[in-house]
């Protein structure tokens, strides 16, 4: 995922699906498989496919599933993550790797070389942490100067969306509006399974916007906003 102008990636909006279910149906239980291949190129074009016919049903159980078996939250995994790269987290998102749930944290430098660092979701060690060197000096320019503007941190934007939506934050990524707005988007999946979008504004900290996956899914500009 980058952290530069323009939407996160699909894995941040289908966190689910990275750990796809197979349900057989007639025997005598349910077999789960996981077949993802790491996105170390953090492709928006990122699908990932299901042989079960209730798609939409599992998305939720293997959503539950991740969110269940980490034991780390995405604050501690950002924390972690700068001890082991020191300087601002753009990003994070809980993913799943050989069935194990893990946090893949982007953090960038004052150079704007982008790095990322996985994070086990299970006993919050960090398992491996690459630098981005495709970016050219362009890329790297816009990266360094959205980490340096962002006045709210990725642990104050999750506290306030979970100020909003009671549950918890799968991922946060920092978006600017071609260099105006600068604004944090935090997943929170709530404690009936329902996947949130909240977006808090990165320079005051506050909750600007608040949706849900249906009013992503129906096209619905309803959101619920914020007003002090």
């Amino acid at each position: 995922m980058k952290a530069r102008l323009r939407t996160l990636t699909s894995r941040r909006r289908t966190v689910a699906a990275v750990l796809a279910a197979t349900v057989v149906h007639g025997g005598a239980g349910a077999a789960t498989a996981t077949a993802f291949a790491d996105d170390s190129d953090h492709d928006d074009t990122q699908v990932a496919a299901t042989n079960s016919p209730g798609h939409d049903h599992d998305d939720h159980d293997n959503d539950a599933t991740l969110i269940k078996n980490a034991k780390v939250d995405i604050k501690k995994a950002a924390d972690t993550a700068t001890n082991s790269v020191s300087d601002t987290v753009t990003a994070v998102d809980l993913e799943g790797s050989q069935g194990k749930p893990v946090w893949k944290v982007d953090v960038t430098d004052s150079q704007g070389t982008e790095h990322e660092v996985t994070v086990n979701a299970t006993d919050g060690k960090v398992t491996a942490t690459k630098a981005d060197q495709d970016n050219d000096s362009d890329d790297r320019s816009g990266d360094a100067a959205l980490a340096k503007s962002a006045k709210t941190d990725l642990a104050k934007a999750v506290d306030a969306a979970l100020a909003k939506v009671k549950g918890t934050a799968t991922s946060a990524g920092l978006e600017s509006d071609h260099g105006k707005n600068t604004a944090w988007h935090v997943d929170v999946t709530d404690t009936k399974g329902k996947d949130h979008e909240v977006t808090v504004d990165a320079a005051n900290g506050k909750v600007t916007a608040a949706k849900t996956d249906d009013d992503n899914d129906h096209g619905s500009s309803s959101d619920d906003h914020d007003e002090d």
